[in-house]
């Protein structure tokens, strides 16, 4: 190794090889191993040639024979090599005994080396003779297709092994230093070694090497954020070379740079036309690097416009590319856009194999900053999947990457997204305190578009703590941001949320001018599936938009894709409950419980059987109500001091299970959203009872009746046990004893015996000492010439009542109960 050959003759190591192997040997032996071992591998054709001798073959037998050289095959060639200690004293021995020789023997090589286009060994031997022009000359000629094929560390090790203090006497090595460090992402040291480029090229008014300066400071200024700067850097390289007629490739690599940079700023349509351009120029060139690289770039900006389907074909022209020239590095940062877009159209199980694909590649590039961007996507989709704690892992662990890479803008969106994270938990604290960490970055890069994200997420903050005055504040206070950038699909949902907040605080037309603005740009953008994932919590403000039939039918075609993904959602129930128009469908009989767009709200979503509670209170309570009510309600028997925090818990714990706007808060009164379309059995029990006893509509109240007998499907809540729901459920039941007796009547005067003698079980079920529904349910058996069963009921009933000798002594026989029912006059209730 290097190290090893620079260690001192004199070094006790060396000095033991010395005297153990290579004292010994014969001085034609010694003068062989001396000459040859500037080579780290060597074939009989190249120490002939370099030593200028025919018997190389003959000595390397007999150096084999002595252990002190090994062999191996490459290409079907013997290649020889010395152990690696051996050549280290060997080089070492040659360069301080004949310092001339060891310069000469290593020009020689490294010119064959380059004649046969091996650039790493020719690199190395240039090195060994110090000969620093020829490195210059090697690095310029292939240091960019070095780049093309991925070999960073190779040019890292080239330029390291060149001492410090001839560094500093080559501006140009510094520059390339410079790039490979930046492209390595040490961009301090980057930064730290292209600005003293900068000062020697200045003074020396060499103004193009000047400008390639520039553009690898605009490339590592943009990573770490400075995108003012990173832009103005870019700019002024861009002018230089035009004054003063650069060669054509330089300049489009400046503009390349260039149309990055506008991109990250924010802007997009400048950055577009800016790549646009530079690509077909590519393309004439039949560069296939640079066609991948501005073509995975294009594909971003575009896919930040919104343009998707664009994006689609560059991203994966590019892909393509970067698999054919064998770079791992831009692969990456393709699959990882790539990915982004089927992100963006909602295939999120496509997305994620495209990230994992990413991250399988990155694991080979060692490339942090990209395993950065990967992780935090694949933290992206499981938050959208609602697997919230698992992306809050994944973004808090990686942000010390990201930190790490110096990449502002990552840092600002992992900030972001873990406040949107603890905001869709419900932690609203760690998600307010990590919004301001997130903001504050923003401004401090001065990234308008980071600053226009973090502000939505404030006002969505906002809204959810029920500050909507606040909310709308901040919004609206992204708007400019967003549309100065032409971030139209960000722009849309900031609308969206503006809508959204204005129907809370009741400004209907100011909600519908904002969901005209939120279709228009709709249909610019060419796909909304981001939208639909708003709209499926925002359920209310759709219906609304559908029923103004605003922009032209949009939210009502909106409307039908949200419920074609609800079973059920239409129509009636299995339950009996009519769920026309309703998103949330609510069942009081039997069990209490609440389906949102089709999915019944699980014990684990609501946390706590009182926050269930509290929502069916609301129910069956559509009147504004004071806090003191609703606390005296449900925490009669708690200390004052705890009905507050009680209150509020679970009153965040509903809002959480269905969604923020279902109770509105109004002076000082709490109420059920009174936009809201709900469906409640308890509510069409009631209204299905009072359309049967409407004497116009007497047709229909047969009708009606078995309706609501259907909805009935047990007592109301039994889970809960606090005074009100008590009361009610005395009531429901007290309403359905009487209307069975009236069905099983109207059964049985329309013949319809069967049926009527049905509706009496249920009656002699829940009350036994029933005597109306006994007499009434042995008169359908005989009516229906059923005998026996009636025998049986009568047995049942005497069995039941012969305790009380009253009314055991009341109950005709058999025969003459027949009779009296034959005879056209049983008892009625």
């Amino acid at each position: 190794s290097v190290d090893l050959e620079q260690l001192n003759r004199s070094d006790t190591l060396f000095q033991y090889i010395s005297l153990e192997q290579f004292d010994p040997l014969p001085a034609e032996v010694k003068e062989f191993l001396l000459s040859s071992a500037v080579l780290r591998t060597m074939d009989v054709d190249s120490v002939n040639e370099l030593l200028e001798r025919s018997d190389a073959q003959e000595k390397l037998t007999e150096l084999q024979n002595l252990n002190l050289v090994l062999t191996e095959e490459e290409d079907g060639e013997a290649r020889y090599r010395y152990h690696s200690l051996f050549r280290a004293f060997l080089v070492s021995h040659v360069r301080s005994s004949d310092g001339e020789q060891f310069r000469e023997l290593n020009m020689l090589a490294a010119q064959r080396m380059e004649s046969d286009e091996r650039w790493e060994d020719a690199v190395y031997h240039y090195i060994q003779a110090a000969a620093w022009d020829n490195v210059i000359e090697v690095t310029e000629e292939v240091g960019w297709r070095m780049f093309e094929e991925g070999k960073l560390d190779t040019l890292a090790d080239w330029l390291s092994s060149v001492p410090a203090e001839e560094m500093t006497s080559q501006p140009q090595l510094m520059l390339w230093k410079g790039r490979v460090l930046h492209y390595l992402n040490q961009l301090d040291a980057a930064l730290s070694l292209v600005s003293k480029v900068i000062v020697l090229l200045e003074e020396k008014e060499d103004w193009v090497p000047l400008a390639e300066a520039l553009v690898t400071r605009g490339m590592s200024l943009r990573v770490k954020g400075d995108y003012l700067e990173s832009r103005d850097a870019l700019q002024r390289a861009c002018e230089l070379l035009s004054e003063h007629e650069a060669p054509e490739e330089i300049v489009t690599e400046a503009r390349k740079e260039l149309g990055s940079t506008l991109s990250r700023c924010g802007d997009l349509k400048e950055a577009v036309e800016e790549l646009s351009a530079v690509v077909d120029i590519y393309e004439t060139a039949g560069d296939i690097y640079n066609i991948s690289y501005v073509c995975a770039d294009l594909g971003s900006s575009l896919g930040l416009m919104g343009r998707l389907p664009e994006a689609v074909g560059y991203l994966e022209r590019a892909r393509q590319l970067c698999a054919q020239l064998g770079n791992d590095g831009r692969l990456v940062q393709t699959l990882v856009n790539l990915g982004m877009i089927y992100y963006l159209q909602g295939d999120f199980v496509r997305a994620k194999e495209i990230y994992e694909q990413g991250l399988e590649h990155v694991r080979v590039t060692s490339n942090l900053q990209k395993e950065v961007y990967l992780v935090t996507s694949l933290a992206d989709i499981q938050r959208e999947m609602g697997e919230h704690q698992a992306a809050l892992d994944a973004y808090n662990e990686i942000l010390d990457d990201a930190w790490t890479v110096g990449d502002a803008y990552i840092c600002v969106y992992i900030m972001d997204a873990i406040a949107n994270t603890h905001r869709l938990m419900g932690d609203l604290v760690q998600a307010e305190s990590w919004a301001g960490r997130a903001s504050a970055e923003a401004e401090k890069t001065e990234g308008d578009l980071e600053q226009g994200i973090c502000l939505v997420t404030k006002g969505l903050i906002q809204r959810q703590q029920g500050e909507l005055k606040e909310a709308v504040e901040y919004l609206e206070k992204a708007v400019p941001y967003l549309r100065e950038k032409d971030a139209r699909r960000e722009l849309a949902a900031a609308y969206f949320h503006l809508a959204g907040v204005y129907f809370s605080l009741k400004k209907k037309r100011v909600a519908l001018e904002y969901l005209e603005k939120v279709a228009a740009l709709v249909k610019g953008l060419g796909y909304d599936h981001f939208l639909l994932v708003e709209a499926a919590r925002n359920q209310l403000l759709v219906q609304y938009g559908a029923a103004n039939k605003a922009a032209d039918g949009y939210y009502a075609r909106m409307k039908r894709l949200m419920k074609s993904a609800a079973p059920g959602a239409e129509g009636e129930s299995e339950d009996g409950v009519a769920t026309d128009e309703a998103t949330l469908t609510a069942f009081g009989f039997g069990h209490a419980r609440v389906e949102y767009n089709g999915q019944e709200i699980t014990d684990l979503e609501w946390r706590s059987e009182k926050s269930r509670e509290m929502f069916f209170f609301f129910l069956c309570n559509r009147r504004g109500l004071r806090k003191e009510e609703i606390v005296a309600v449900l925490w009669p028997d708690m200390p004052e001091e705890k009905t507050t925090s009680a209150f509020h818990s679970n009153m965040y714990r509903l809002r959480k299970a269905l969604y923020t706007d279902i109770i509105s808060k109004e002076s000082g009164r709490y109420q059920l959203d009174p936009g809201g379309d709900f469906a409640f059995d308890v509510e069409q029990f009631q209204a299905a009872l009072a359309a049967a006893a409407d004497p116009q509509a007497a047709d229909e109240a047969l009708k009606q009746m078995e309706r609501a007998e259907r909805l009935y499907k047990g007592q109301f809540a039994p889970e809960f046990y606090s005074e009100w729901a008590e009361t009610l459920r005395w009531q429901l039941e007290e309403k359905y004893m009487s209307l069975l007796g009236s069905l099983s009547a109207a059964y049985n005067e329309a013949g319809e015996f069967k049926k009527s003698a049905d509706i009496c079980q249920k009656i002699v079920e829940l009350d036994e000492f029933n005597e109306a529904a006994w007499y009434r349910l042995m008169s359908n058996y005989i009516q229906a010439q059923q005998s026996e069963a009636a025998k049986y009921c009568y047995n049942r009933y005497i069995q039941i009542v012969s305790e009380d000798e009253d009314v055991a002594a009341d109950v005709p026989d058999f025969d003459d109960l027949v009779k009296e029912i034959m005879a056209g006059a049983p008892k009625t209730p």
